[in-house]
């Protein structure tokens, strides 16, 4: 096997492979044993199938499409390892011979960056104590009860406190603006949701009836189109409903779990809340670490890298307006944004964020931090479990990628371990 490289800018990299007739024949050979285990063939047992019996039943065409795919994959990662290469990616395959002879191909690939790693330890980091204020589990318990409410049609009219549904239209001089229309909107008189004086309006309005109005928007509206401008609304109540708060006695406590009392579930609500806040912590201390240890390192990150990092917060941020209904195009038409805009924005996070990524796995090279093979087996495990009880796809789980993500998460664990070991202050050591 023959090997040449050429590095090109930002990261990027051109291998050619050449492979000649020895290298072919031991492929083929290693395709033959492989499909012989696979292919069910009457009277050959798996694994003991002659090579000229696999022909007869598959074809030549169909063996020489397995060998060229396996020596391609093989001979790749082989070239990696003789060229001394560590990639984040490959692109372009282009196989520009394939004949008994020889075999050659190029690829791109994207090179990690040289990363010039700044201090990363003893940077003395500390971490901030956690409490958990008695007004703050009084308003968790609040917001417990008000999420328990029973509402009931109410015919009179509506009043503060009152949830609504409402059809409304919003025209400025005779034309509907942007967003401006809506059925069934969900609201509560009294929150203060819309322009100030919308919800003054409807108060005494009884269900069907419908009401026009006029408002002037605020000077300092958030919406810019319409801020300072006097607007024309229409309003019709398709429903009134008065909520009842639950009592917090026994019977609603056991509707909850299993407390006994209201202080059981206080505690519940304190040790939650304190759980929530440590996490929290955690993160905002290896955050800390990591920008610490980012102002003092030098990298070059791949623009291609940084581009692949928005596709993915553009995809995460669609999933996450599907969840709510919603669509990112017109998501992006009544904030007025494109999706460059949007990538525009976030590139700095980005940047960021692979920095970061790359300041991690710089960090685990030098001090050797690894998972072992059980490790990962059983972080695999745990992951596929979850997402085999929490997700439906008729797909089915890509396991290797779910391997990849468990293995990635774990390391990155035992690398945020080693960096809050050797840069917080004030630890409490374990007695010998």
């Amino acid at each position: 096997m023959l090997t040449k490289i050429k590095e090109l800018k930002n990261s990027e990299a051109e291998l050619w492979v050449e492979l000649d007739e020895e290298d072919l024949k031991h492929y083929l050979k290693k395709t033959g044993e492989k499909l012989s285990g696979v292919v069910q063939i009457d009277g050959f047992r798996s694994g003991k199938i002659p090579f000229d019996v696999l022909r007869k039943n598959i074809g030549d065409q169909k063996i020489l499409e397995e060998a060229l795919e396996f020596a391609v994959t093989d001979s790749l990662a082989n070239a990696l390892r003789k060229e001394n290469l560590e990639i984040i990616s490959s692109s372009d395959l282009k196989v520009t011979e394939n004949t008994p002879a020889h075999v050659k191909y190029s690829i791109k690939l994207l090179l990690f960056p040289e990363v010039k790693l700044g201090e990363y330890k003893n940077l003395e980091v500390s971490k901030k104590d956690i409490f958990v204020e008695e007004e703050e589990v009084e308003k968790t318990m609040a917001k417990v009860l008000e999420s328990r409410t029973v509402f009931k049609e109410f015919e009179g009219p509506a009043q503060n406190g009152h949830h609504l549904e409402v059809d409304f239209e919003v025209s400025d001089a005779g034309k509907l603006i942007d967003g401006g229309k809506s059925e069934n909107h969900p609201l509560v008189l009294g929150k203060g949701g819309f322009i100030p004086g919308f919800e003054d309006n409807l108060i005494g309005l009884k269900k069907g009836e419908t009401k026009n109005f006029s408002l002037k928007s605020p000077d300092d509206y958030y919406q810019k189109t319409i801020a300072g401008k006097m607007l024309d609304f229409k309003v019709m109540v398709k429903s009134i409903k008065v909520g009842t708060t639950p009592d917090l006695n026994t019977e609603f406590l056991k509707t909850l779990g299993n407390f006994q009392s209201s202080d059981d579930l206080k505690n519940s609500i304190r040790s939650a809340l304190k759980t929530e806040k440590e996490q929290k912590e955690k993160d905002r201390l290896r955050l800390d670490i990591l920008d610490k240890v980012d102002k003092k390192s030098e990298m070059l990150v791949p623009p291609k890298l940084i581009e692949e990092q928005l596709e993915a917060m553009v995809a995460n941020f669609d999933n996450s307006l599907h969840q709510q209904g919603m669509e990112l195009s017109l998501y992006l038409a009544q904030v007025k944004k494109t999706r460059d805009d949007l990538k525009k924005s976030w590139y700095e996070q980005a940047e960021g964020q692979i920095r970061r990524g790359l300041i991690m796995r710089e960090i685990g090279k030098r001090e050797n931090i690894k998972i072992s093979e059980q490790e990962a087996r059983e972080a695999a495990d745990g992951l596929i479990a979850r997402y085999l009880t929490n997700v439906s796809d008729e797909r089915g789980p890509d396991i290797e990628k779910i391997k990849q993500r468990a293995g990635d998460a774990l390391l990155h664990e035992k690398i945020f371990e080693f960096l809050e070991k050797v840069n917080l202050k004030n630890q409490t050591k374990s007695p010998a």
